[in-house]
């Protein structure tokens, strides 16, 4: 059982990783899609005839795919270019779907409007699974301006009592920013260059990468900057005075503040999606 286990974990997590469906996995190999959900499940090995053609449809050697010592935390070694136009929408939805616990936002560069037919199902697969609870999400960035901040104040009080966590890294631009942004979802895999001025953006790449040494470093930038951040809401919970400070400091006048949340409260986005996460 052991090492059905550990070959389980691993073409399911190989499978994920291709983009494939099992479907997709079961029409190449010829066979029924409940073995291949039998496979992921450690229920029975493929039999010996599947296993090379297995191995070349998910791009690894056949020695390393049934090798039978357990890692949960196995994932293999990627970089691809992704188009944000064609692919950004879809690959968006599908990290987050699978996602099992927790989603990281890093969100440190230049101001940047994004189209919406990027985010639009993918906001609301993420606010969905914030308001059932089978998610986590934390969210850095730097606040350039009071319209963002508002934004995030609006998710703030939407997210009341969900696992949904918000930092400054530094109000305004008092301090020089480590240009970054990307998502990591469940520190298995991770998508940079997501966002871009204008709109729509024209096929512009991005990345998405897997695998341990990415892991490493994504680990450590995140520590880095999680560290220096100014937590605007504890645990899910909303106690604004932290906000209002921020607020002021980005030059709301003290006699708005009443009028800002007002404003936050019932900011919707155009495309009926929430705010950003």
């Amino acid at each position: 059982m052991l090492q059905r286990k550990a070959v389980g974990t691993r073409i399911k997590r190989l499978r994920e990783v291709k983009g494939y469906s099992r479907s997709e996995v079961a029409k190449d190999l010829r066979v029924d899609v409940t073995s291949v959900a039998a496979w992921e499940s450690a229920k029975y090995l493929p039999r010996e005839r599947h296993r090379a053609q297995l191995a070349r449809l998910l791009d690894i050697d056949l020695e390393s795919l049934f090798n039978g010592n357990e890692d949960p935390a196995w994932i293999p070694l990627r970089a691809s270019l992704i188009d944000t136009r064609q692919e950004l929408p879809d690959l968006l939805v599908s990290l987050t779907s699978r996602t099992r616990s927790r989603f990281r936002v890093l969100r440190l560069a230049a101001p940047y409007i994004t189209a919406a037919y990027v985010q639009q199902e993918w906001r609301n697969l993420i606010s969905e699974r914030l308001l059932d609870h089978s998610i986590e999400v934390q969210h850095i960035e730097i606040f350039y301006d009071l319209r963002r901040l508002q934004e995030t104040l609006s998710n703030i009080v939407r997210y009341d009592g969900c696992r949904y966590w918000a930092k400054s890294y530094c109000p305004g631009l008092k301090n020089i920013a480590p240009a970054m942004g990307a998502y990591m979802f469940d520190e298995e895999e991770y998508l940079l260059g997501a966002y871009w001025v204008g709109i729509p953006p024209q096929h512009k790449p991005g990345l998405h990468l897997t695998g341990a040494p990415f892991r490493q470093f994504f680990e450590a930038y995140w520590d880095e900057i999680a560290s220096r951040g100014t937590v605007l809401n504890a645990r899910g919970k909303h106690d604004l005075s932290t906000v209002r400070s921020l607020a002021l400091q980005l030059g709301l006048p003290p006699k708005q503040w009443k009028s800002f949340v007002d404003e936050a409260l019932s900011l919707d986005i155009g495309d009926g999606a929430p705010p950003r996460i």
